[in-house]
């Protein structure tokens, strides 16, 4: 019956996933500090942060995740205009670097260590991206992978809105 359940509930995250669903609302970023990924590093306040930024939730375990945070890489080295951060959901500080190092991604990492920013954004799956504004609201939430060109469609609607 464990399996079961726990079939059932991997096959819904594997399905929200691929949903691509967009939302956007001008939303406020939620009141929370994401420890950094390297210690040593300054923590990320949420509710202080000012766009043009994107903001990529992520985790080693996601399929989804492995195939769109070299295209985040990609973007990110083509943006400078725009700061790209990395939150990974959970899991140990070392096996998040050694993923990020073994496909290249070098833009700031951060880690939700107890699901806070999952829950507050009702994130059910992975990733999820949010595309802020220079007013600190999110522009743009993005369920589900992107494509590197997806990924510069939503900054460029930002100097549009």
């Amino acid at each position: 019956m464990r399996r079961i359940a726990a079939l059932a509930a991997a096959t819904s995250l594997a399905l929200g996933a691929c949903s691509g669903d967009d939302g956007a609302g001008d939303a406020d970023l939620p009141d929370l500090t994401m420890a950094p990924l390297t210690a040593g590093e300054a923590p990320l306040e949420l509710a202080a942060l000012t766009g043009p930024a994107v903001v990529n939730l992520w985790a080693t375990w996601c399929g989804p995740c492995r195939r769109e945070l070299p295209a985040f890489q990609e973007v990110s080295e083509a943006r400078p205009d725009v700061r790209f951060i990395g939150i990974d959901i959970g899991e140990d500080a070392a096996d998040a670097r050694d993923y990020l190092d073994e496909l290249g991604v070098t833009f700031d990492q951060f880690v939700d260590e107890d699901g806070g920013l999952t829950d507050a954004l009702g994130a059910a799956s992975l990733p999820v991206t949010l595309v802020v504004g220079e007013d600190g609201s999110v522009a743009t939430k993005h369920l589900g992978p992107m494509t590197a060109d997806e990924l510069d469609d939503a900054i460029d609607a930002l100097a549009s809105s």
